[in-house]
């Protein structure tokens, strides 16, 4: 299993526990509907949290096949979660707010903890010689 599948599911079930507990309390408070609506769109965040590592592993394929289908599964990604999330608001089908904020946890977790973590982990693979983008290569002169 490569770095960028262990550390999406890693963060997925970290995820999991964390909605499940909100899941709960909203259960509690507001009823079913709106921990429903709260779980779908959890689910949703997680499938397409999942997809990036797909993404990302179609992206630094070996063959251009793998790399163009990885750029298309990055905007089929992005029109999964649109429509995923917005026929059951479009048709009224759960509270959308609950919905929303379900899939913006998902979200926020993987910008907010998983992005550092991957870039500090070290999970994109560098060539011996060359540096990665952005990474200022510091030359001193022997003398």
């Amino acid at each position: 299993m490569t770095a960028q599948w262990r550390l999406a599911l890693w963060y997925a079930l970290r995820v999991s526990l964390a909605a499940f507990a909100v899941g709960v309390v909203l259960l509690i408070v507001y009823g079913g509907m709106v921990a429903g609506a709260f779980g779908y769109g959890v689910c949703i965040g997680l499938v397409s949290l999942i997809s990036t590592a797909l993404t990302v592993t179609l992206l630094t394929g070996r063959s251009w096949f793998a790399r163009a289908f990885g750029v298309g599964s990055f905007f089929l990604r992005y029109g999964f979660d649109a429509l995923a999330l917005g026929m059951p608001a479009f048709l009224g089908a759960w509270p959308i707010v609950a919905m929303l904020a379900g899939f913006a946890m998902v979200y926020l977790v993987e910008t907010i903890l998983l992005a550092p973590q991957a870039v500090a982990g070290g999970t994109v693979r560098r060539t011996p010689g060359r540096q990665a983008a952005g990474e200022i290569v510091e030359r001193r002169a022997k003398v």
